[in-house]
Protein backbone atom coordinates (compact mmCIF):
# COMPACT_ATOMS: atom_id res chain seq x y z
CA UNK A 1 0.00 0.00 0.00
CA UNK A 2 1.06 3.71 -1.30
CA UNK A 3 0.19 6.78 0.27
CA UNK A 4 1.57 10.24 -0.56
CA UNK A 5 1.71 12.73 2.32
CA UNK A 6 3.01 16.06 1.56
CA UNK A 7 4.38 15.21 -1.26
CA UNK A 8 6.83 12.34 0.37
CA UNK A 9 6.06 8.31 -0.63
CA UNK A 10 5.30 6.27 1.95
CA UNK A 11 4.78 2.16 1.60
CA UNK A 12 3.07 0.18 4.06
CA UNK A 13 3.07 -3.06 5.23
CA UNK A 14 1.52 -4.89 7.60
CA UNK A 15 4.00 -6.67 9.41
CA UNK A 16 4.08 -4.75 12.54
CA UNK A 17 2.25 -5.63 16.23
CA UNK A 18 -1.02 -6.61 17.24
CA UNK A 19 -3.64 -4.50 18.56
CA UNK A 20 -6.23 -5.99 21.01
CA UNK A 21 -9.27 -4.53 21.00
CA UNK A 22 -12.83 -5.11 23.24
CA UNK A 23 -16.59 -4.19 23.72
CA UNK A 24 -18.77 -5.60 26.95
CA UNK A 25 -21.74 -5.16 25.36
CA UNK A 26 -23.81 -6.26 28.44
CA UNK A 27 -25.68 -8.82 29.39
CA UNK A 28 -22.74 -11.07 29.25
CA UNK A 29 -21.75 -10.85 25.70
CA UNK A 30 -18.21 -9.84 24.82
CA UNK A 31 -16.48 -9.43 21.50
CA UNK A 32 -12.46 -9.62 21.07
CA UNK A 33 -11.10 -8.65 17.94
CA UNK A 34 -7.27 -7.77 16.93
CA UNK A 35 -5.41 -6.84 13.47
CA UNK A 36 -1.36 -6.70 13.12
CA UNK A 37 -0.83 -3.12 12.83
CA UNK A 38 0.52 -1.23 9.29
CA UNK A 39 4.06 -0.11 9.39
CA UNK A 40 4.98 2.77 7.06
CA UNK A 41 8.37 3.80 5.60
CA UNK A 42 9.51 6.67 3.94
CA UNK A 43 10.11 5.93 -0.29
CA UNK A 44 13.27 7.67 -1.63
CA UNK A 45 10.53 8.78 -4.73
CA UNK A 46 11.31 11.61 -7.16
CA UNK A 47 8.25 13.79 -7.42
CA UNK A 48 8.41 13.39 -11.49
CA UNK A 49 7.61 9.12 -10.24
CA UNK A 50 5.04 10.35 -7.00
CA UNK A 51 3.20 12.14 -10.34
CA UNK A 52 3.19 9.13 -12.44
CA UNK A 53 2.21 7.40 -9.87
CA UNK A 54 -0.66 9.63 -9.17
CA UNK A 55 -1.86 9.42 -12.86
CA UNK A 56 -1.70 5.58 -12.53
CA UNK A 57 -3.93 5.43 -9.36
CA UNK A 58 -6.34 7.38 -11.21
CA UNK A 59 -6.53 5.67 -14.82
CA UNK A 60 -7.08 2.47 -11.98
CA UNK A 61 -9.85 4.34 -10.42
CA UNK A 62 -11.48 5.18 -14.36
CA UNK A 63 -11.11 1.56 -15.23
CA UNK A 64 -12.12 -0.35 -11.71
CA UNK A 65 -15.35 1.96 -10.96
CA UNK A 66 -17.54 -0.97 -10.54
CA UNK A 67 -15.20 -2.77 -8.77
CA UNK A 68 -14.44 -0.16 -6.44
CA UNK A 69 -18.20 1.21 -6.01
CA UNK A 70 -18.63 -2.89 -4.94
CA UNK A 71 -15.73 -2.70 -2.50
CA UNK A 72 -17.16 0.49 -0.90
CA UNK A 73 -20.67 -1.55 -0.86
CA UNK A 74 -19.23 -4.25 0.86
CA UNK A 75 -17.45 -2.15 3.49
CA UNK A 76 -20.51 -0.43 4.45
CA UNK A 77 -22.36 -3.75 4.64
CA UNK A 78 -20.00 -5.08 7.12
CA UNK A 79 -20.06 -1.79 8.90
CA UNK A 80 -23.92 -2.47 9.57
CA UNK A 81 -23.60 -5.86 10.04
CA UNK A 82 -21.56 -4.86 13.27
CA UNK A 83 -23.50 -2.01 14.46
CA UNK A 84 -26.55 -4.21 14.05
CA UNK A 85 -25.00 -7.77 16.03
CA UNK A 86 -23.67 -5.07 18.58
CA UNK A 87 -26.89 -3.58 19.23
CA UNK A 88 -28.90 -6.81 19.59
CA UNK A 89 -26.31 -7.94 22.05
CA UNK A 90 -26.43 -4.81 24.28
CA UNK A 91 -30.54 -4.45 24.01
CA UNK A 92 -30.28 -8.39 24.90
CA UNK A 93 -33.18 -9.56 22.78
CA UNK A 94 -34.45 -12.87 23.57
CA UNK A 95 -37.53 -12.77 20.56
CA UNK A 96 -37.84 -12.46 16.87
CA UNK A 97 -40.73 -10.54 15.32
CA UNK A 98 -41.12 -10.73 11.39
CA UNK A 99 -44.10 -8.30 9.96
CA UNK A 100 -45.34 -9.23 6.63
CA UNK A 101 -47.97 -8.53 3.77
CA UNK A 102 -50.36 -10.67 1.95
CA UNK A 103 -50.09 -7.79 -0.59
CA UNK A 104 -47.21 -7.64 -3.06
CA UNK A 105 -45.55 -4.31 -0.92
CA UNK A 106 -42.46 -3.57 -2.80
CA UNK A 107 -42.02 0.06 -1.66
CA UNK A 108 -39.32 -0.01 0.63
CA UNK A 109 -39.74 3.83 1.65
CA UNK A 110 -43.61 2.75 2.47
CA UNK A 111 -42.67 -0.27 4.52
CA UNK A 112 -40.13 1.79 6.86
CA UNK A 113 -42.90 4.02 7.25
CA UNK A 114 -45.59 1.52 8.33
CA UNK A 115 -42.44 0.42 10.80
CA UNK A 116 -42.30 4.06 12.05
CA UNK A 117 -46.33 3.56 12.98
CA UNK A 118 -45.97 0.34 14.25
CA UNK A 119 -43.33 1.27 16.70
CA UNK A 120 -45.94 4.62 17.68
CA UNK A 121 -48.68 2.09 17.91
CA UNK A 122 -47.01 -0.86 20.18
CA UNK A 123 -45.83 2.01 22.33
CA UNK A 124 -48.67 2.82 23.48
CA UNK A 125 -49.53 -0.43 25.24
CA UNK A 126 -45.85 -1.65 26.04
CA UNK A 127 -43.79 1.81 27.08
CA UNK A 128 -40.10 1.33 26.79
CA UNK A 129 -40.51 -1.05 23.28
CA UNK A 130 -37.80 -0.94 21.42
CA UNK A 131 -36.26 -3.37 18.72
CA UNK A 132 -33.43 -3.70 15.88
CA UNK A 133 -35.02 -4.15 12.48
CA UNK A 134 -33.60 -6.12 9.20
CA UNK A 135 -35.44 -5.56 5.71
CA UNK A 136 -35.82 -8.80 3.40
CA UNK A 137 -37.05 -8.48 -0.35
CA UNK A 138 -38.88 -11.86 -0.72
CA UNK A 139 -38.45 -13.25 -4.35
CA UNK A 140 -41.82 -12.36 -5.72
CA UNK A 141 -40.56 -8.62 -4.75
CA UNK A 142 -42.46 -8.36 -1.43
CA UNK A 143 -40.39 -6.86 2.17
CA UNK A 144 -41.17 -8.17 5.24
CA UNK A 145 -39.67 -6.44 8.30
CA UNK A 146 -37.25 -9.02 11.10
CA UNK A 147 -37.20 -7.19 14.53
CA UNK A 148 -34.81 -8.11 17.24
CA UNK A 149 -37.53 -7.88 20.09
CA UNK A 150 -36.68 -7.82 24.17
CA UNK A 151 -39.05 -8.96 27.09
CA UNK A 152 -42.92 -8.92 25.36
CA UNK A 153 -44.76 -9.71 28.09
CA UNK A 154 -47.16 -13.01 27.27
CA UNK A 155 -50.16 -10.83 27.40
CA UNK A 156 -51.25 -6.61 26.39
CA UNK A 157 -54.48 -4.39 26.94
CA UNK A 158 -56.37 -4.60 23.91
CA UNK A 159 -58.18 -1.45 22.78
CA UNK A 160 -60.86 -2.11 25.25
CA UNK A 161 -58.43 -2.80 28.35
CA UNK A 162 -59.04 -6.20 28.89
CA UNK A 163 -55.67 -8.12 28.38
CA UNK A 164 -55.49 -10.45 25.54
CA UNK A 165 -52.30 -12.75 24.21
CA UNK A 166 -49.44 -10.22 23.30
CA UNK A 167 -49.30 -12.14 19.77
CA UNK A 168 -52.94 -10.92 19.07
CA UNK A 169 -52.27 -7.27 20.30
CA UNK A 170 -49.21 -7.02 18.03
CA UNK A 171 -51.11 -8.61 15.07
CA UNK A 172 -53.76 -6.18 15.10
CA UNK A 173 -51.80 -3.38 15.30
CA UNK A 174 -49.89 -4.16 12.14
CA UNK A 175 -52.96 -5.07 10.24
CA UNK A 176 -54.27 -1.67 11.63
CA UNK A 177 -51.77 -0.45 9.58
CA UNK A 178 -51.58 -2.52 6.98
CA UNK A 179 -55.06 -2.90 6.23
CA UNK A 180 -56.54 -3.73 3.16
CA UNK A 181 -52.72 -5.27 2.18
CA UNK A 182 -53.18 -7.38 4.58
CA UNK A 183 -50.31 -8.56 7.38
CA UNK A 184 -49.34 -10.81 9.76
CA UNK A 185 -46.91 -10.99 12.55
CA UNK A 186 -44.76 -14.17 13.27
CA UNK A 187 -43.25 -14.42 16.86
CA UNK A 188 -40.38 -16.15 17.70
CA UNK A 189 -39.72 -16.65 21.47
CA UNK A 190 -35.50 -17.31 22.75
CA UNK A 191 -35.11 -20.74 23.59
CA UNK A 192 -31.68 -22.34 23.38
CA UNK A 193 -31.21 -21.81 19.82
CA UNK A 194 -31.88 -18.15 19.85
CA UNK A 195 -29.70 -16.70 22.53
CA UNK A 196 -29.45 -13.06 21.83
CA UNK A 197 -26.14 -13.80 19.88
CA UNK A 198 -27.72 -16.00 17.43
CA UNK A 199 -30.27 -13.20 17.02
CA UNK A 200 -28.11 -11.12 16.01
CA UNK A 201 -26.40 -13.30 13.87
CA UNK A 202 -29.94 -13.72 12.34
CA UNK A 203 -30.44 -9.97 11.94
CA UNK A 204 -27.85 -8.99 10.22
CA UNK A 205 -27.45 -11.67 7.77
CA UNK A 206 -30.44 -9.76 6.20
CA UNK A 207 -28.37 -6.42 6.03
CA UNK A 208 -25.48 -8.01 4.51
CA UNK A 209 -27.63 -10.10 1.57
CA UNK A 210 -29.53 -6.09 1.27
CA UNK A 211 -26.54 -4.56 0.27
CA UNK A 212 -25.17 -7.19 -1.82
CA UNK A 213 -28.69 -7.71 -4.05
CA UNK A 214 -30.18 -4.53 -3.17
CA UNK A 215 -29.83 -0.64 -4.30
CA UNK A 216 -26.90 0.57 -3.10
CA UNK A 217 -26.60 3.28 -0.34
CA UNK A 218 -30.43 2.87 0.66
CA UNK A 219 -30.33 1.85 4.62
CA UNK A 220 -31.06 -1.86 5.31
CA UNK A 221 -32.02 -1.72 8.99
CA UNK A 222 -34.08 0.85 11.27
CA UNK A 223 -33.54 0.91 15.01
CA UNK A 224 -36.20 2.26 17.24
CA UNK A 225 -35.97 2.80 20.84
CA UNK A 226 -33.02 3.40 23.66
CA UNK A 227 -30.61 1.02 22.70
CA UNK A 228 -27.04 2.15 22.90
CA UNK A 229 -23.71 -0.21 21.96
CA UNK A 230 -20.74 0.87 23.57
CA UNK A 231 -17.30 1.80 21.90
CA UNK A 232 -14.59 -1.16 21.90
CA UNK A 233 -11.64 -0.71 23.82
CA UNK A 234 -7.98 -0.72 23.10
CA UNK A 235 -6.38 -3.38 25.93
CA UNK A 236 -3.17 -2.65 24.45
CA UNK A 237 -0.62 -4.31 21.59
CA UNK A 238 1.15 -7.42 21.30
CA UNK A 239 4.13 -8.75 19.42
CA UNK A 240 2.75 -12.22 18.68
CA UNK A 241 -0.23 -13.55 17.16
CA UNK A 242 -0.13 -16.38 20.05
CA UNK A 243 0.23 -13.76 22.60
CA UNK A 244 -2.86 -11.69 21.58
CA UNK A 245 -4.82 -15.26 21.71
CA UNK A 246 -3.96 -16.30 25.10
CA UNK A 247 -5.05 -12.82 25.92
CA UNK A 248 -8.18 -12.32 24.53
CA UNK A 249 -9.20 -16.24 26.16
CA UNK A 250 -7.82 -14.77 29.50
CA UNK A 251 -10.78 -12.44 29.24
CA UNK A 252 -13.29 -15.08 29.58
CA UNK A 253 -15.17 -15.89 33.01
CA UNK A 254 -15.45 -19.67 33.56
CA UNK A 255 -19.56 -18.92 32.84
CA UNK A 256 -18.36 -17.67 29.61
CA UNK A 257 -18.78 -19.86 26.34
CA UNK A 258 -17.45 -19.13 23.03
CA UNK A 259 -19.85 -18.49 20.07
CA UNK A 260 -17.61 -17.80 17.47
CA UNK A 261 -13.37 -17.66 17.62
CA UNK A 262 -11.34 -17.29 14.11
CA UNK A 263 -8.11 -16.35 13.21
CA UNK A 264 -6.90 -15.37 9.94
CA UNK A 265 -5.19 -18.08 8.19
CA UNK A 266 -2.30 -15.83 7.69
CA UNK A 267 -1.84 -15.17 11.19
CA UNK A 268 -2.71 -11.10 10.72
CA UNK A 269 -6.52 -10.63 12.37
CA UNK A 270 -8.28 -12.57 15.26
CA UNK A 271 -11.97 -12.38 16.70
CA UNK A 272 -13.64 -13.88 19.21
CA UNK A 273 -17.35 -13.31 20.30
CA UNK A 274 -18.26 -14.97 23.97
CA UNK A 275 -22.13 -14.64 26.37
CA UNK A 276 -22.54 -15.84 29.25
CA UNK A 277 -26.10 -17.69 31.12
CA UNK A 278 -25.81 -20.86 29.18
CA UNK A 279 -26.85 -23.42 31.50
CA UNK A 280 -24.60 -26.63 31.16
CA UNK A 281 -22.01 -25.30 29.44
CA UNK A 282 -18.63 -23.83 30.70
CA UNK A 283 -15.86 -21.56 28.74
CA UNK A 284 -14.64 -23.25 25.71
CA UNK A 285 -10.81 -22.14 24.71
Amino acid sequence: MIRIIDGVAYEGKRSGDFTLKAVDLGNGHLEVSSSRNMVWEEQEWSPIAIEMYLECVEKDREERADELRERSAKIAANRAKKKVRHLCKAMAADSLLTLTYRANEQDLDRVKKDLKEFNRRVLRVLPGFCFVAGFEQQKRGAWHVHCAVQRIPSELPASNGVKVRSFNVLRSIWRSITKDRGGNVDVSKGKKNRSAARIAAYISKYVTKAFVEGEKWVNRWAKYGAIKAPEPVVLGRFETFREVIAYGCELLESTHVVDSMIASRWGDWFYLSAEKNRVGISRVC
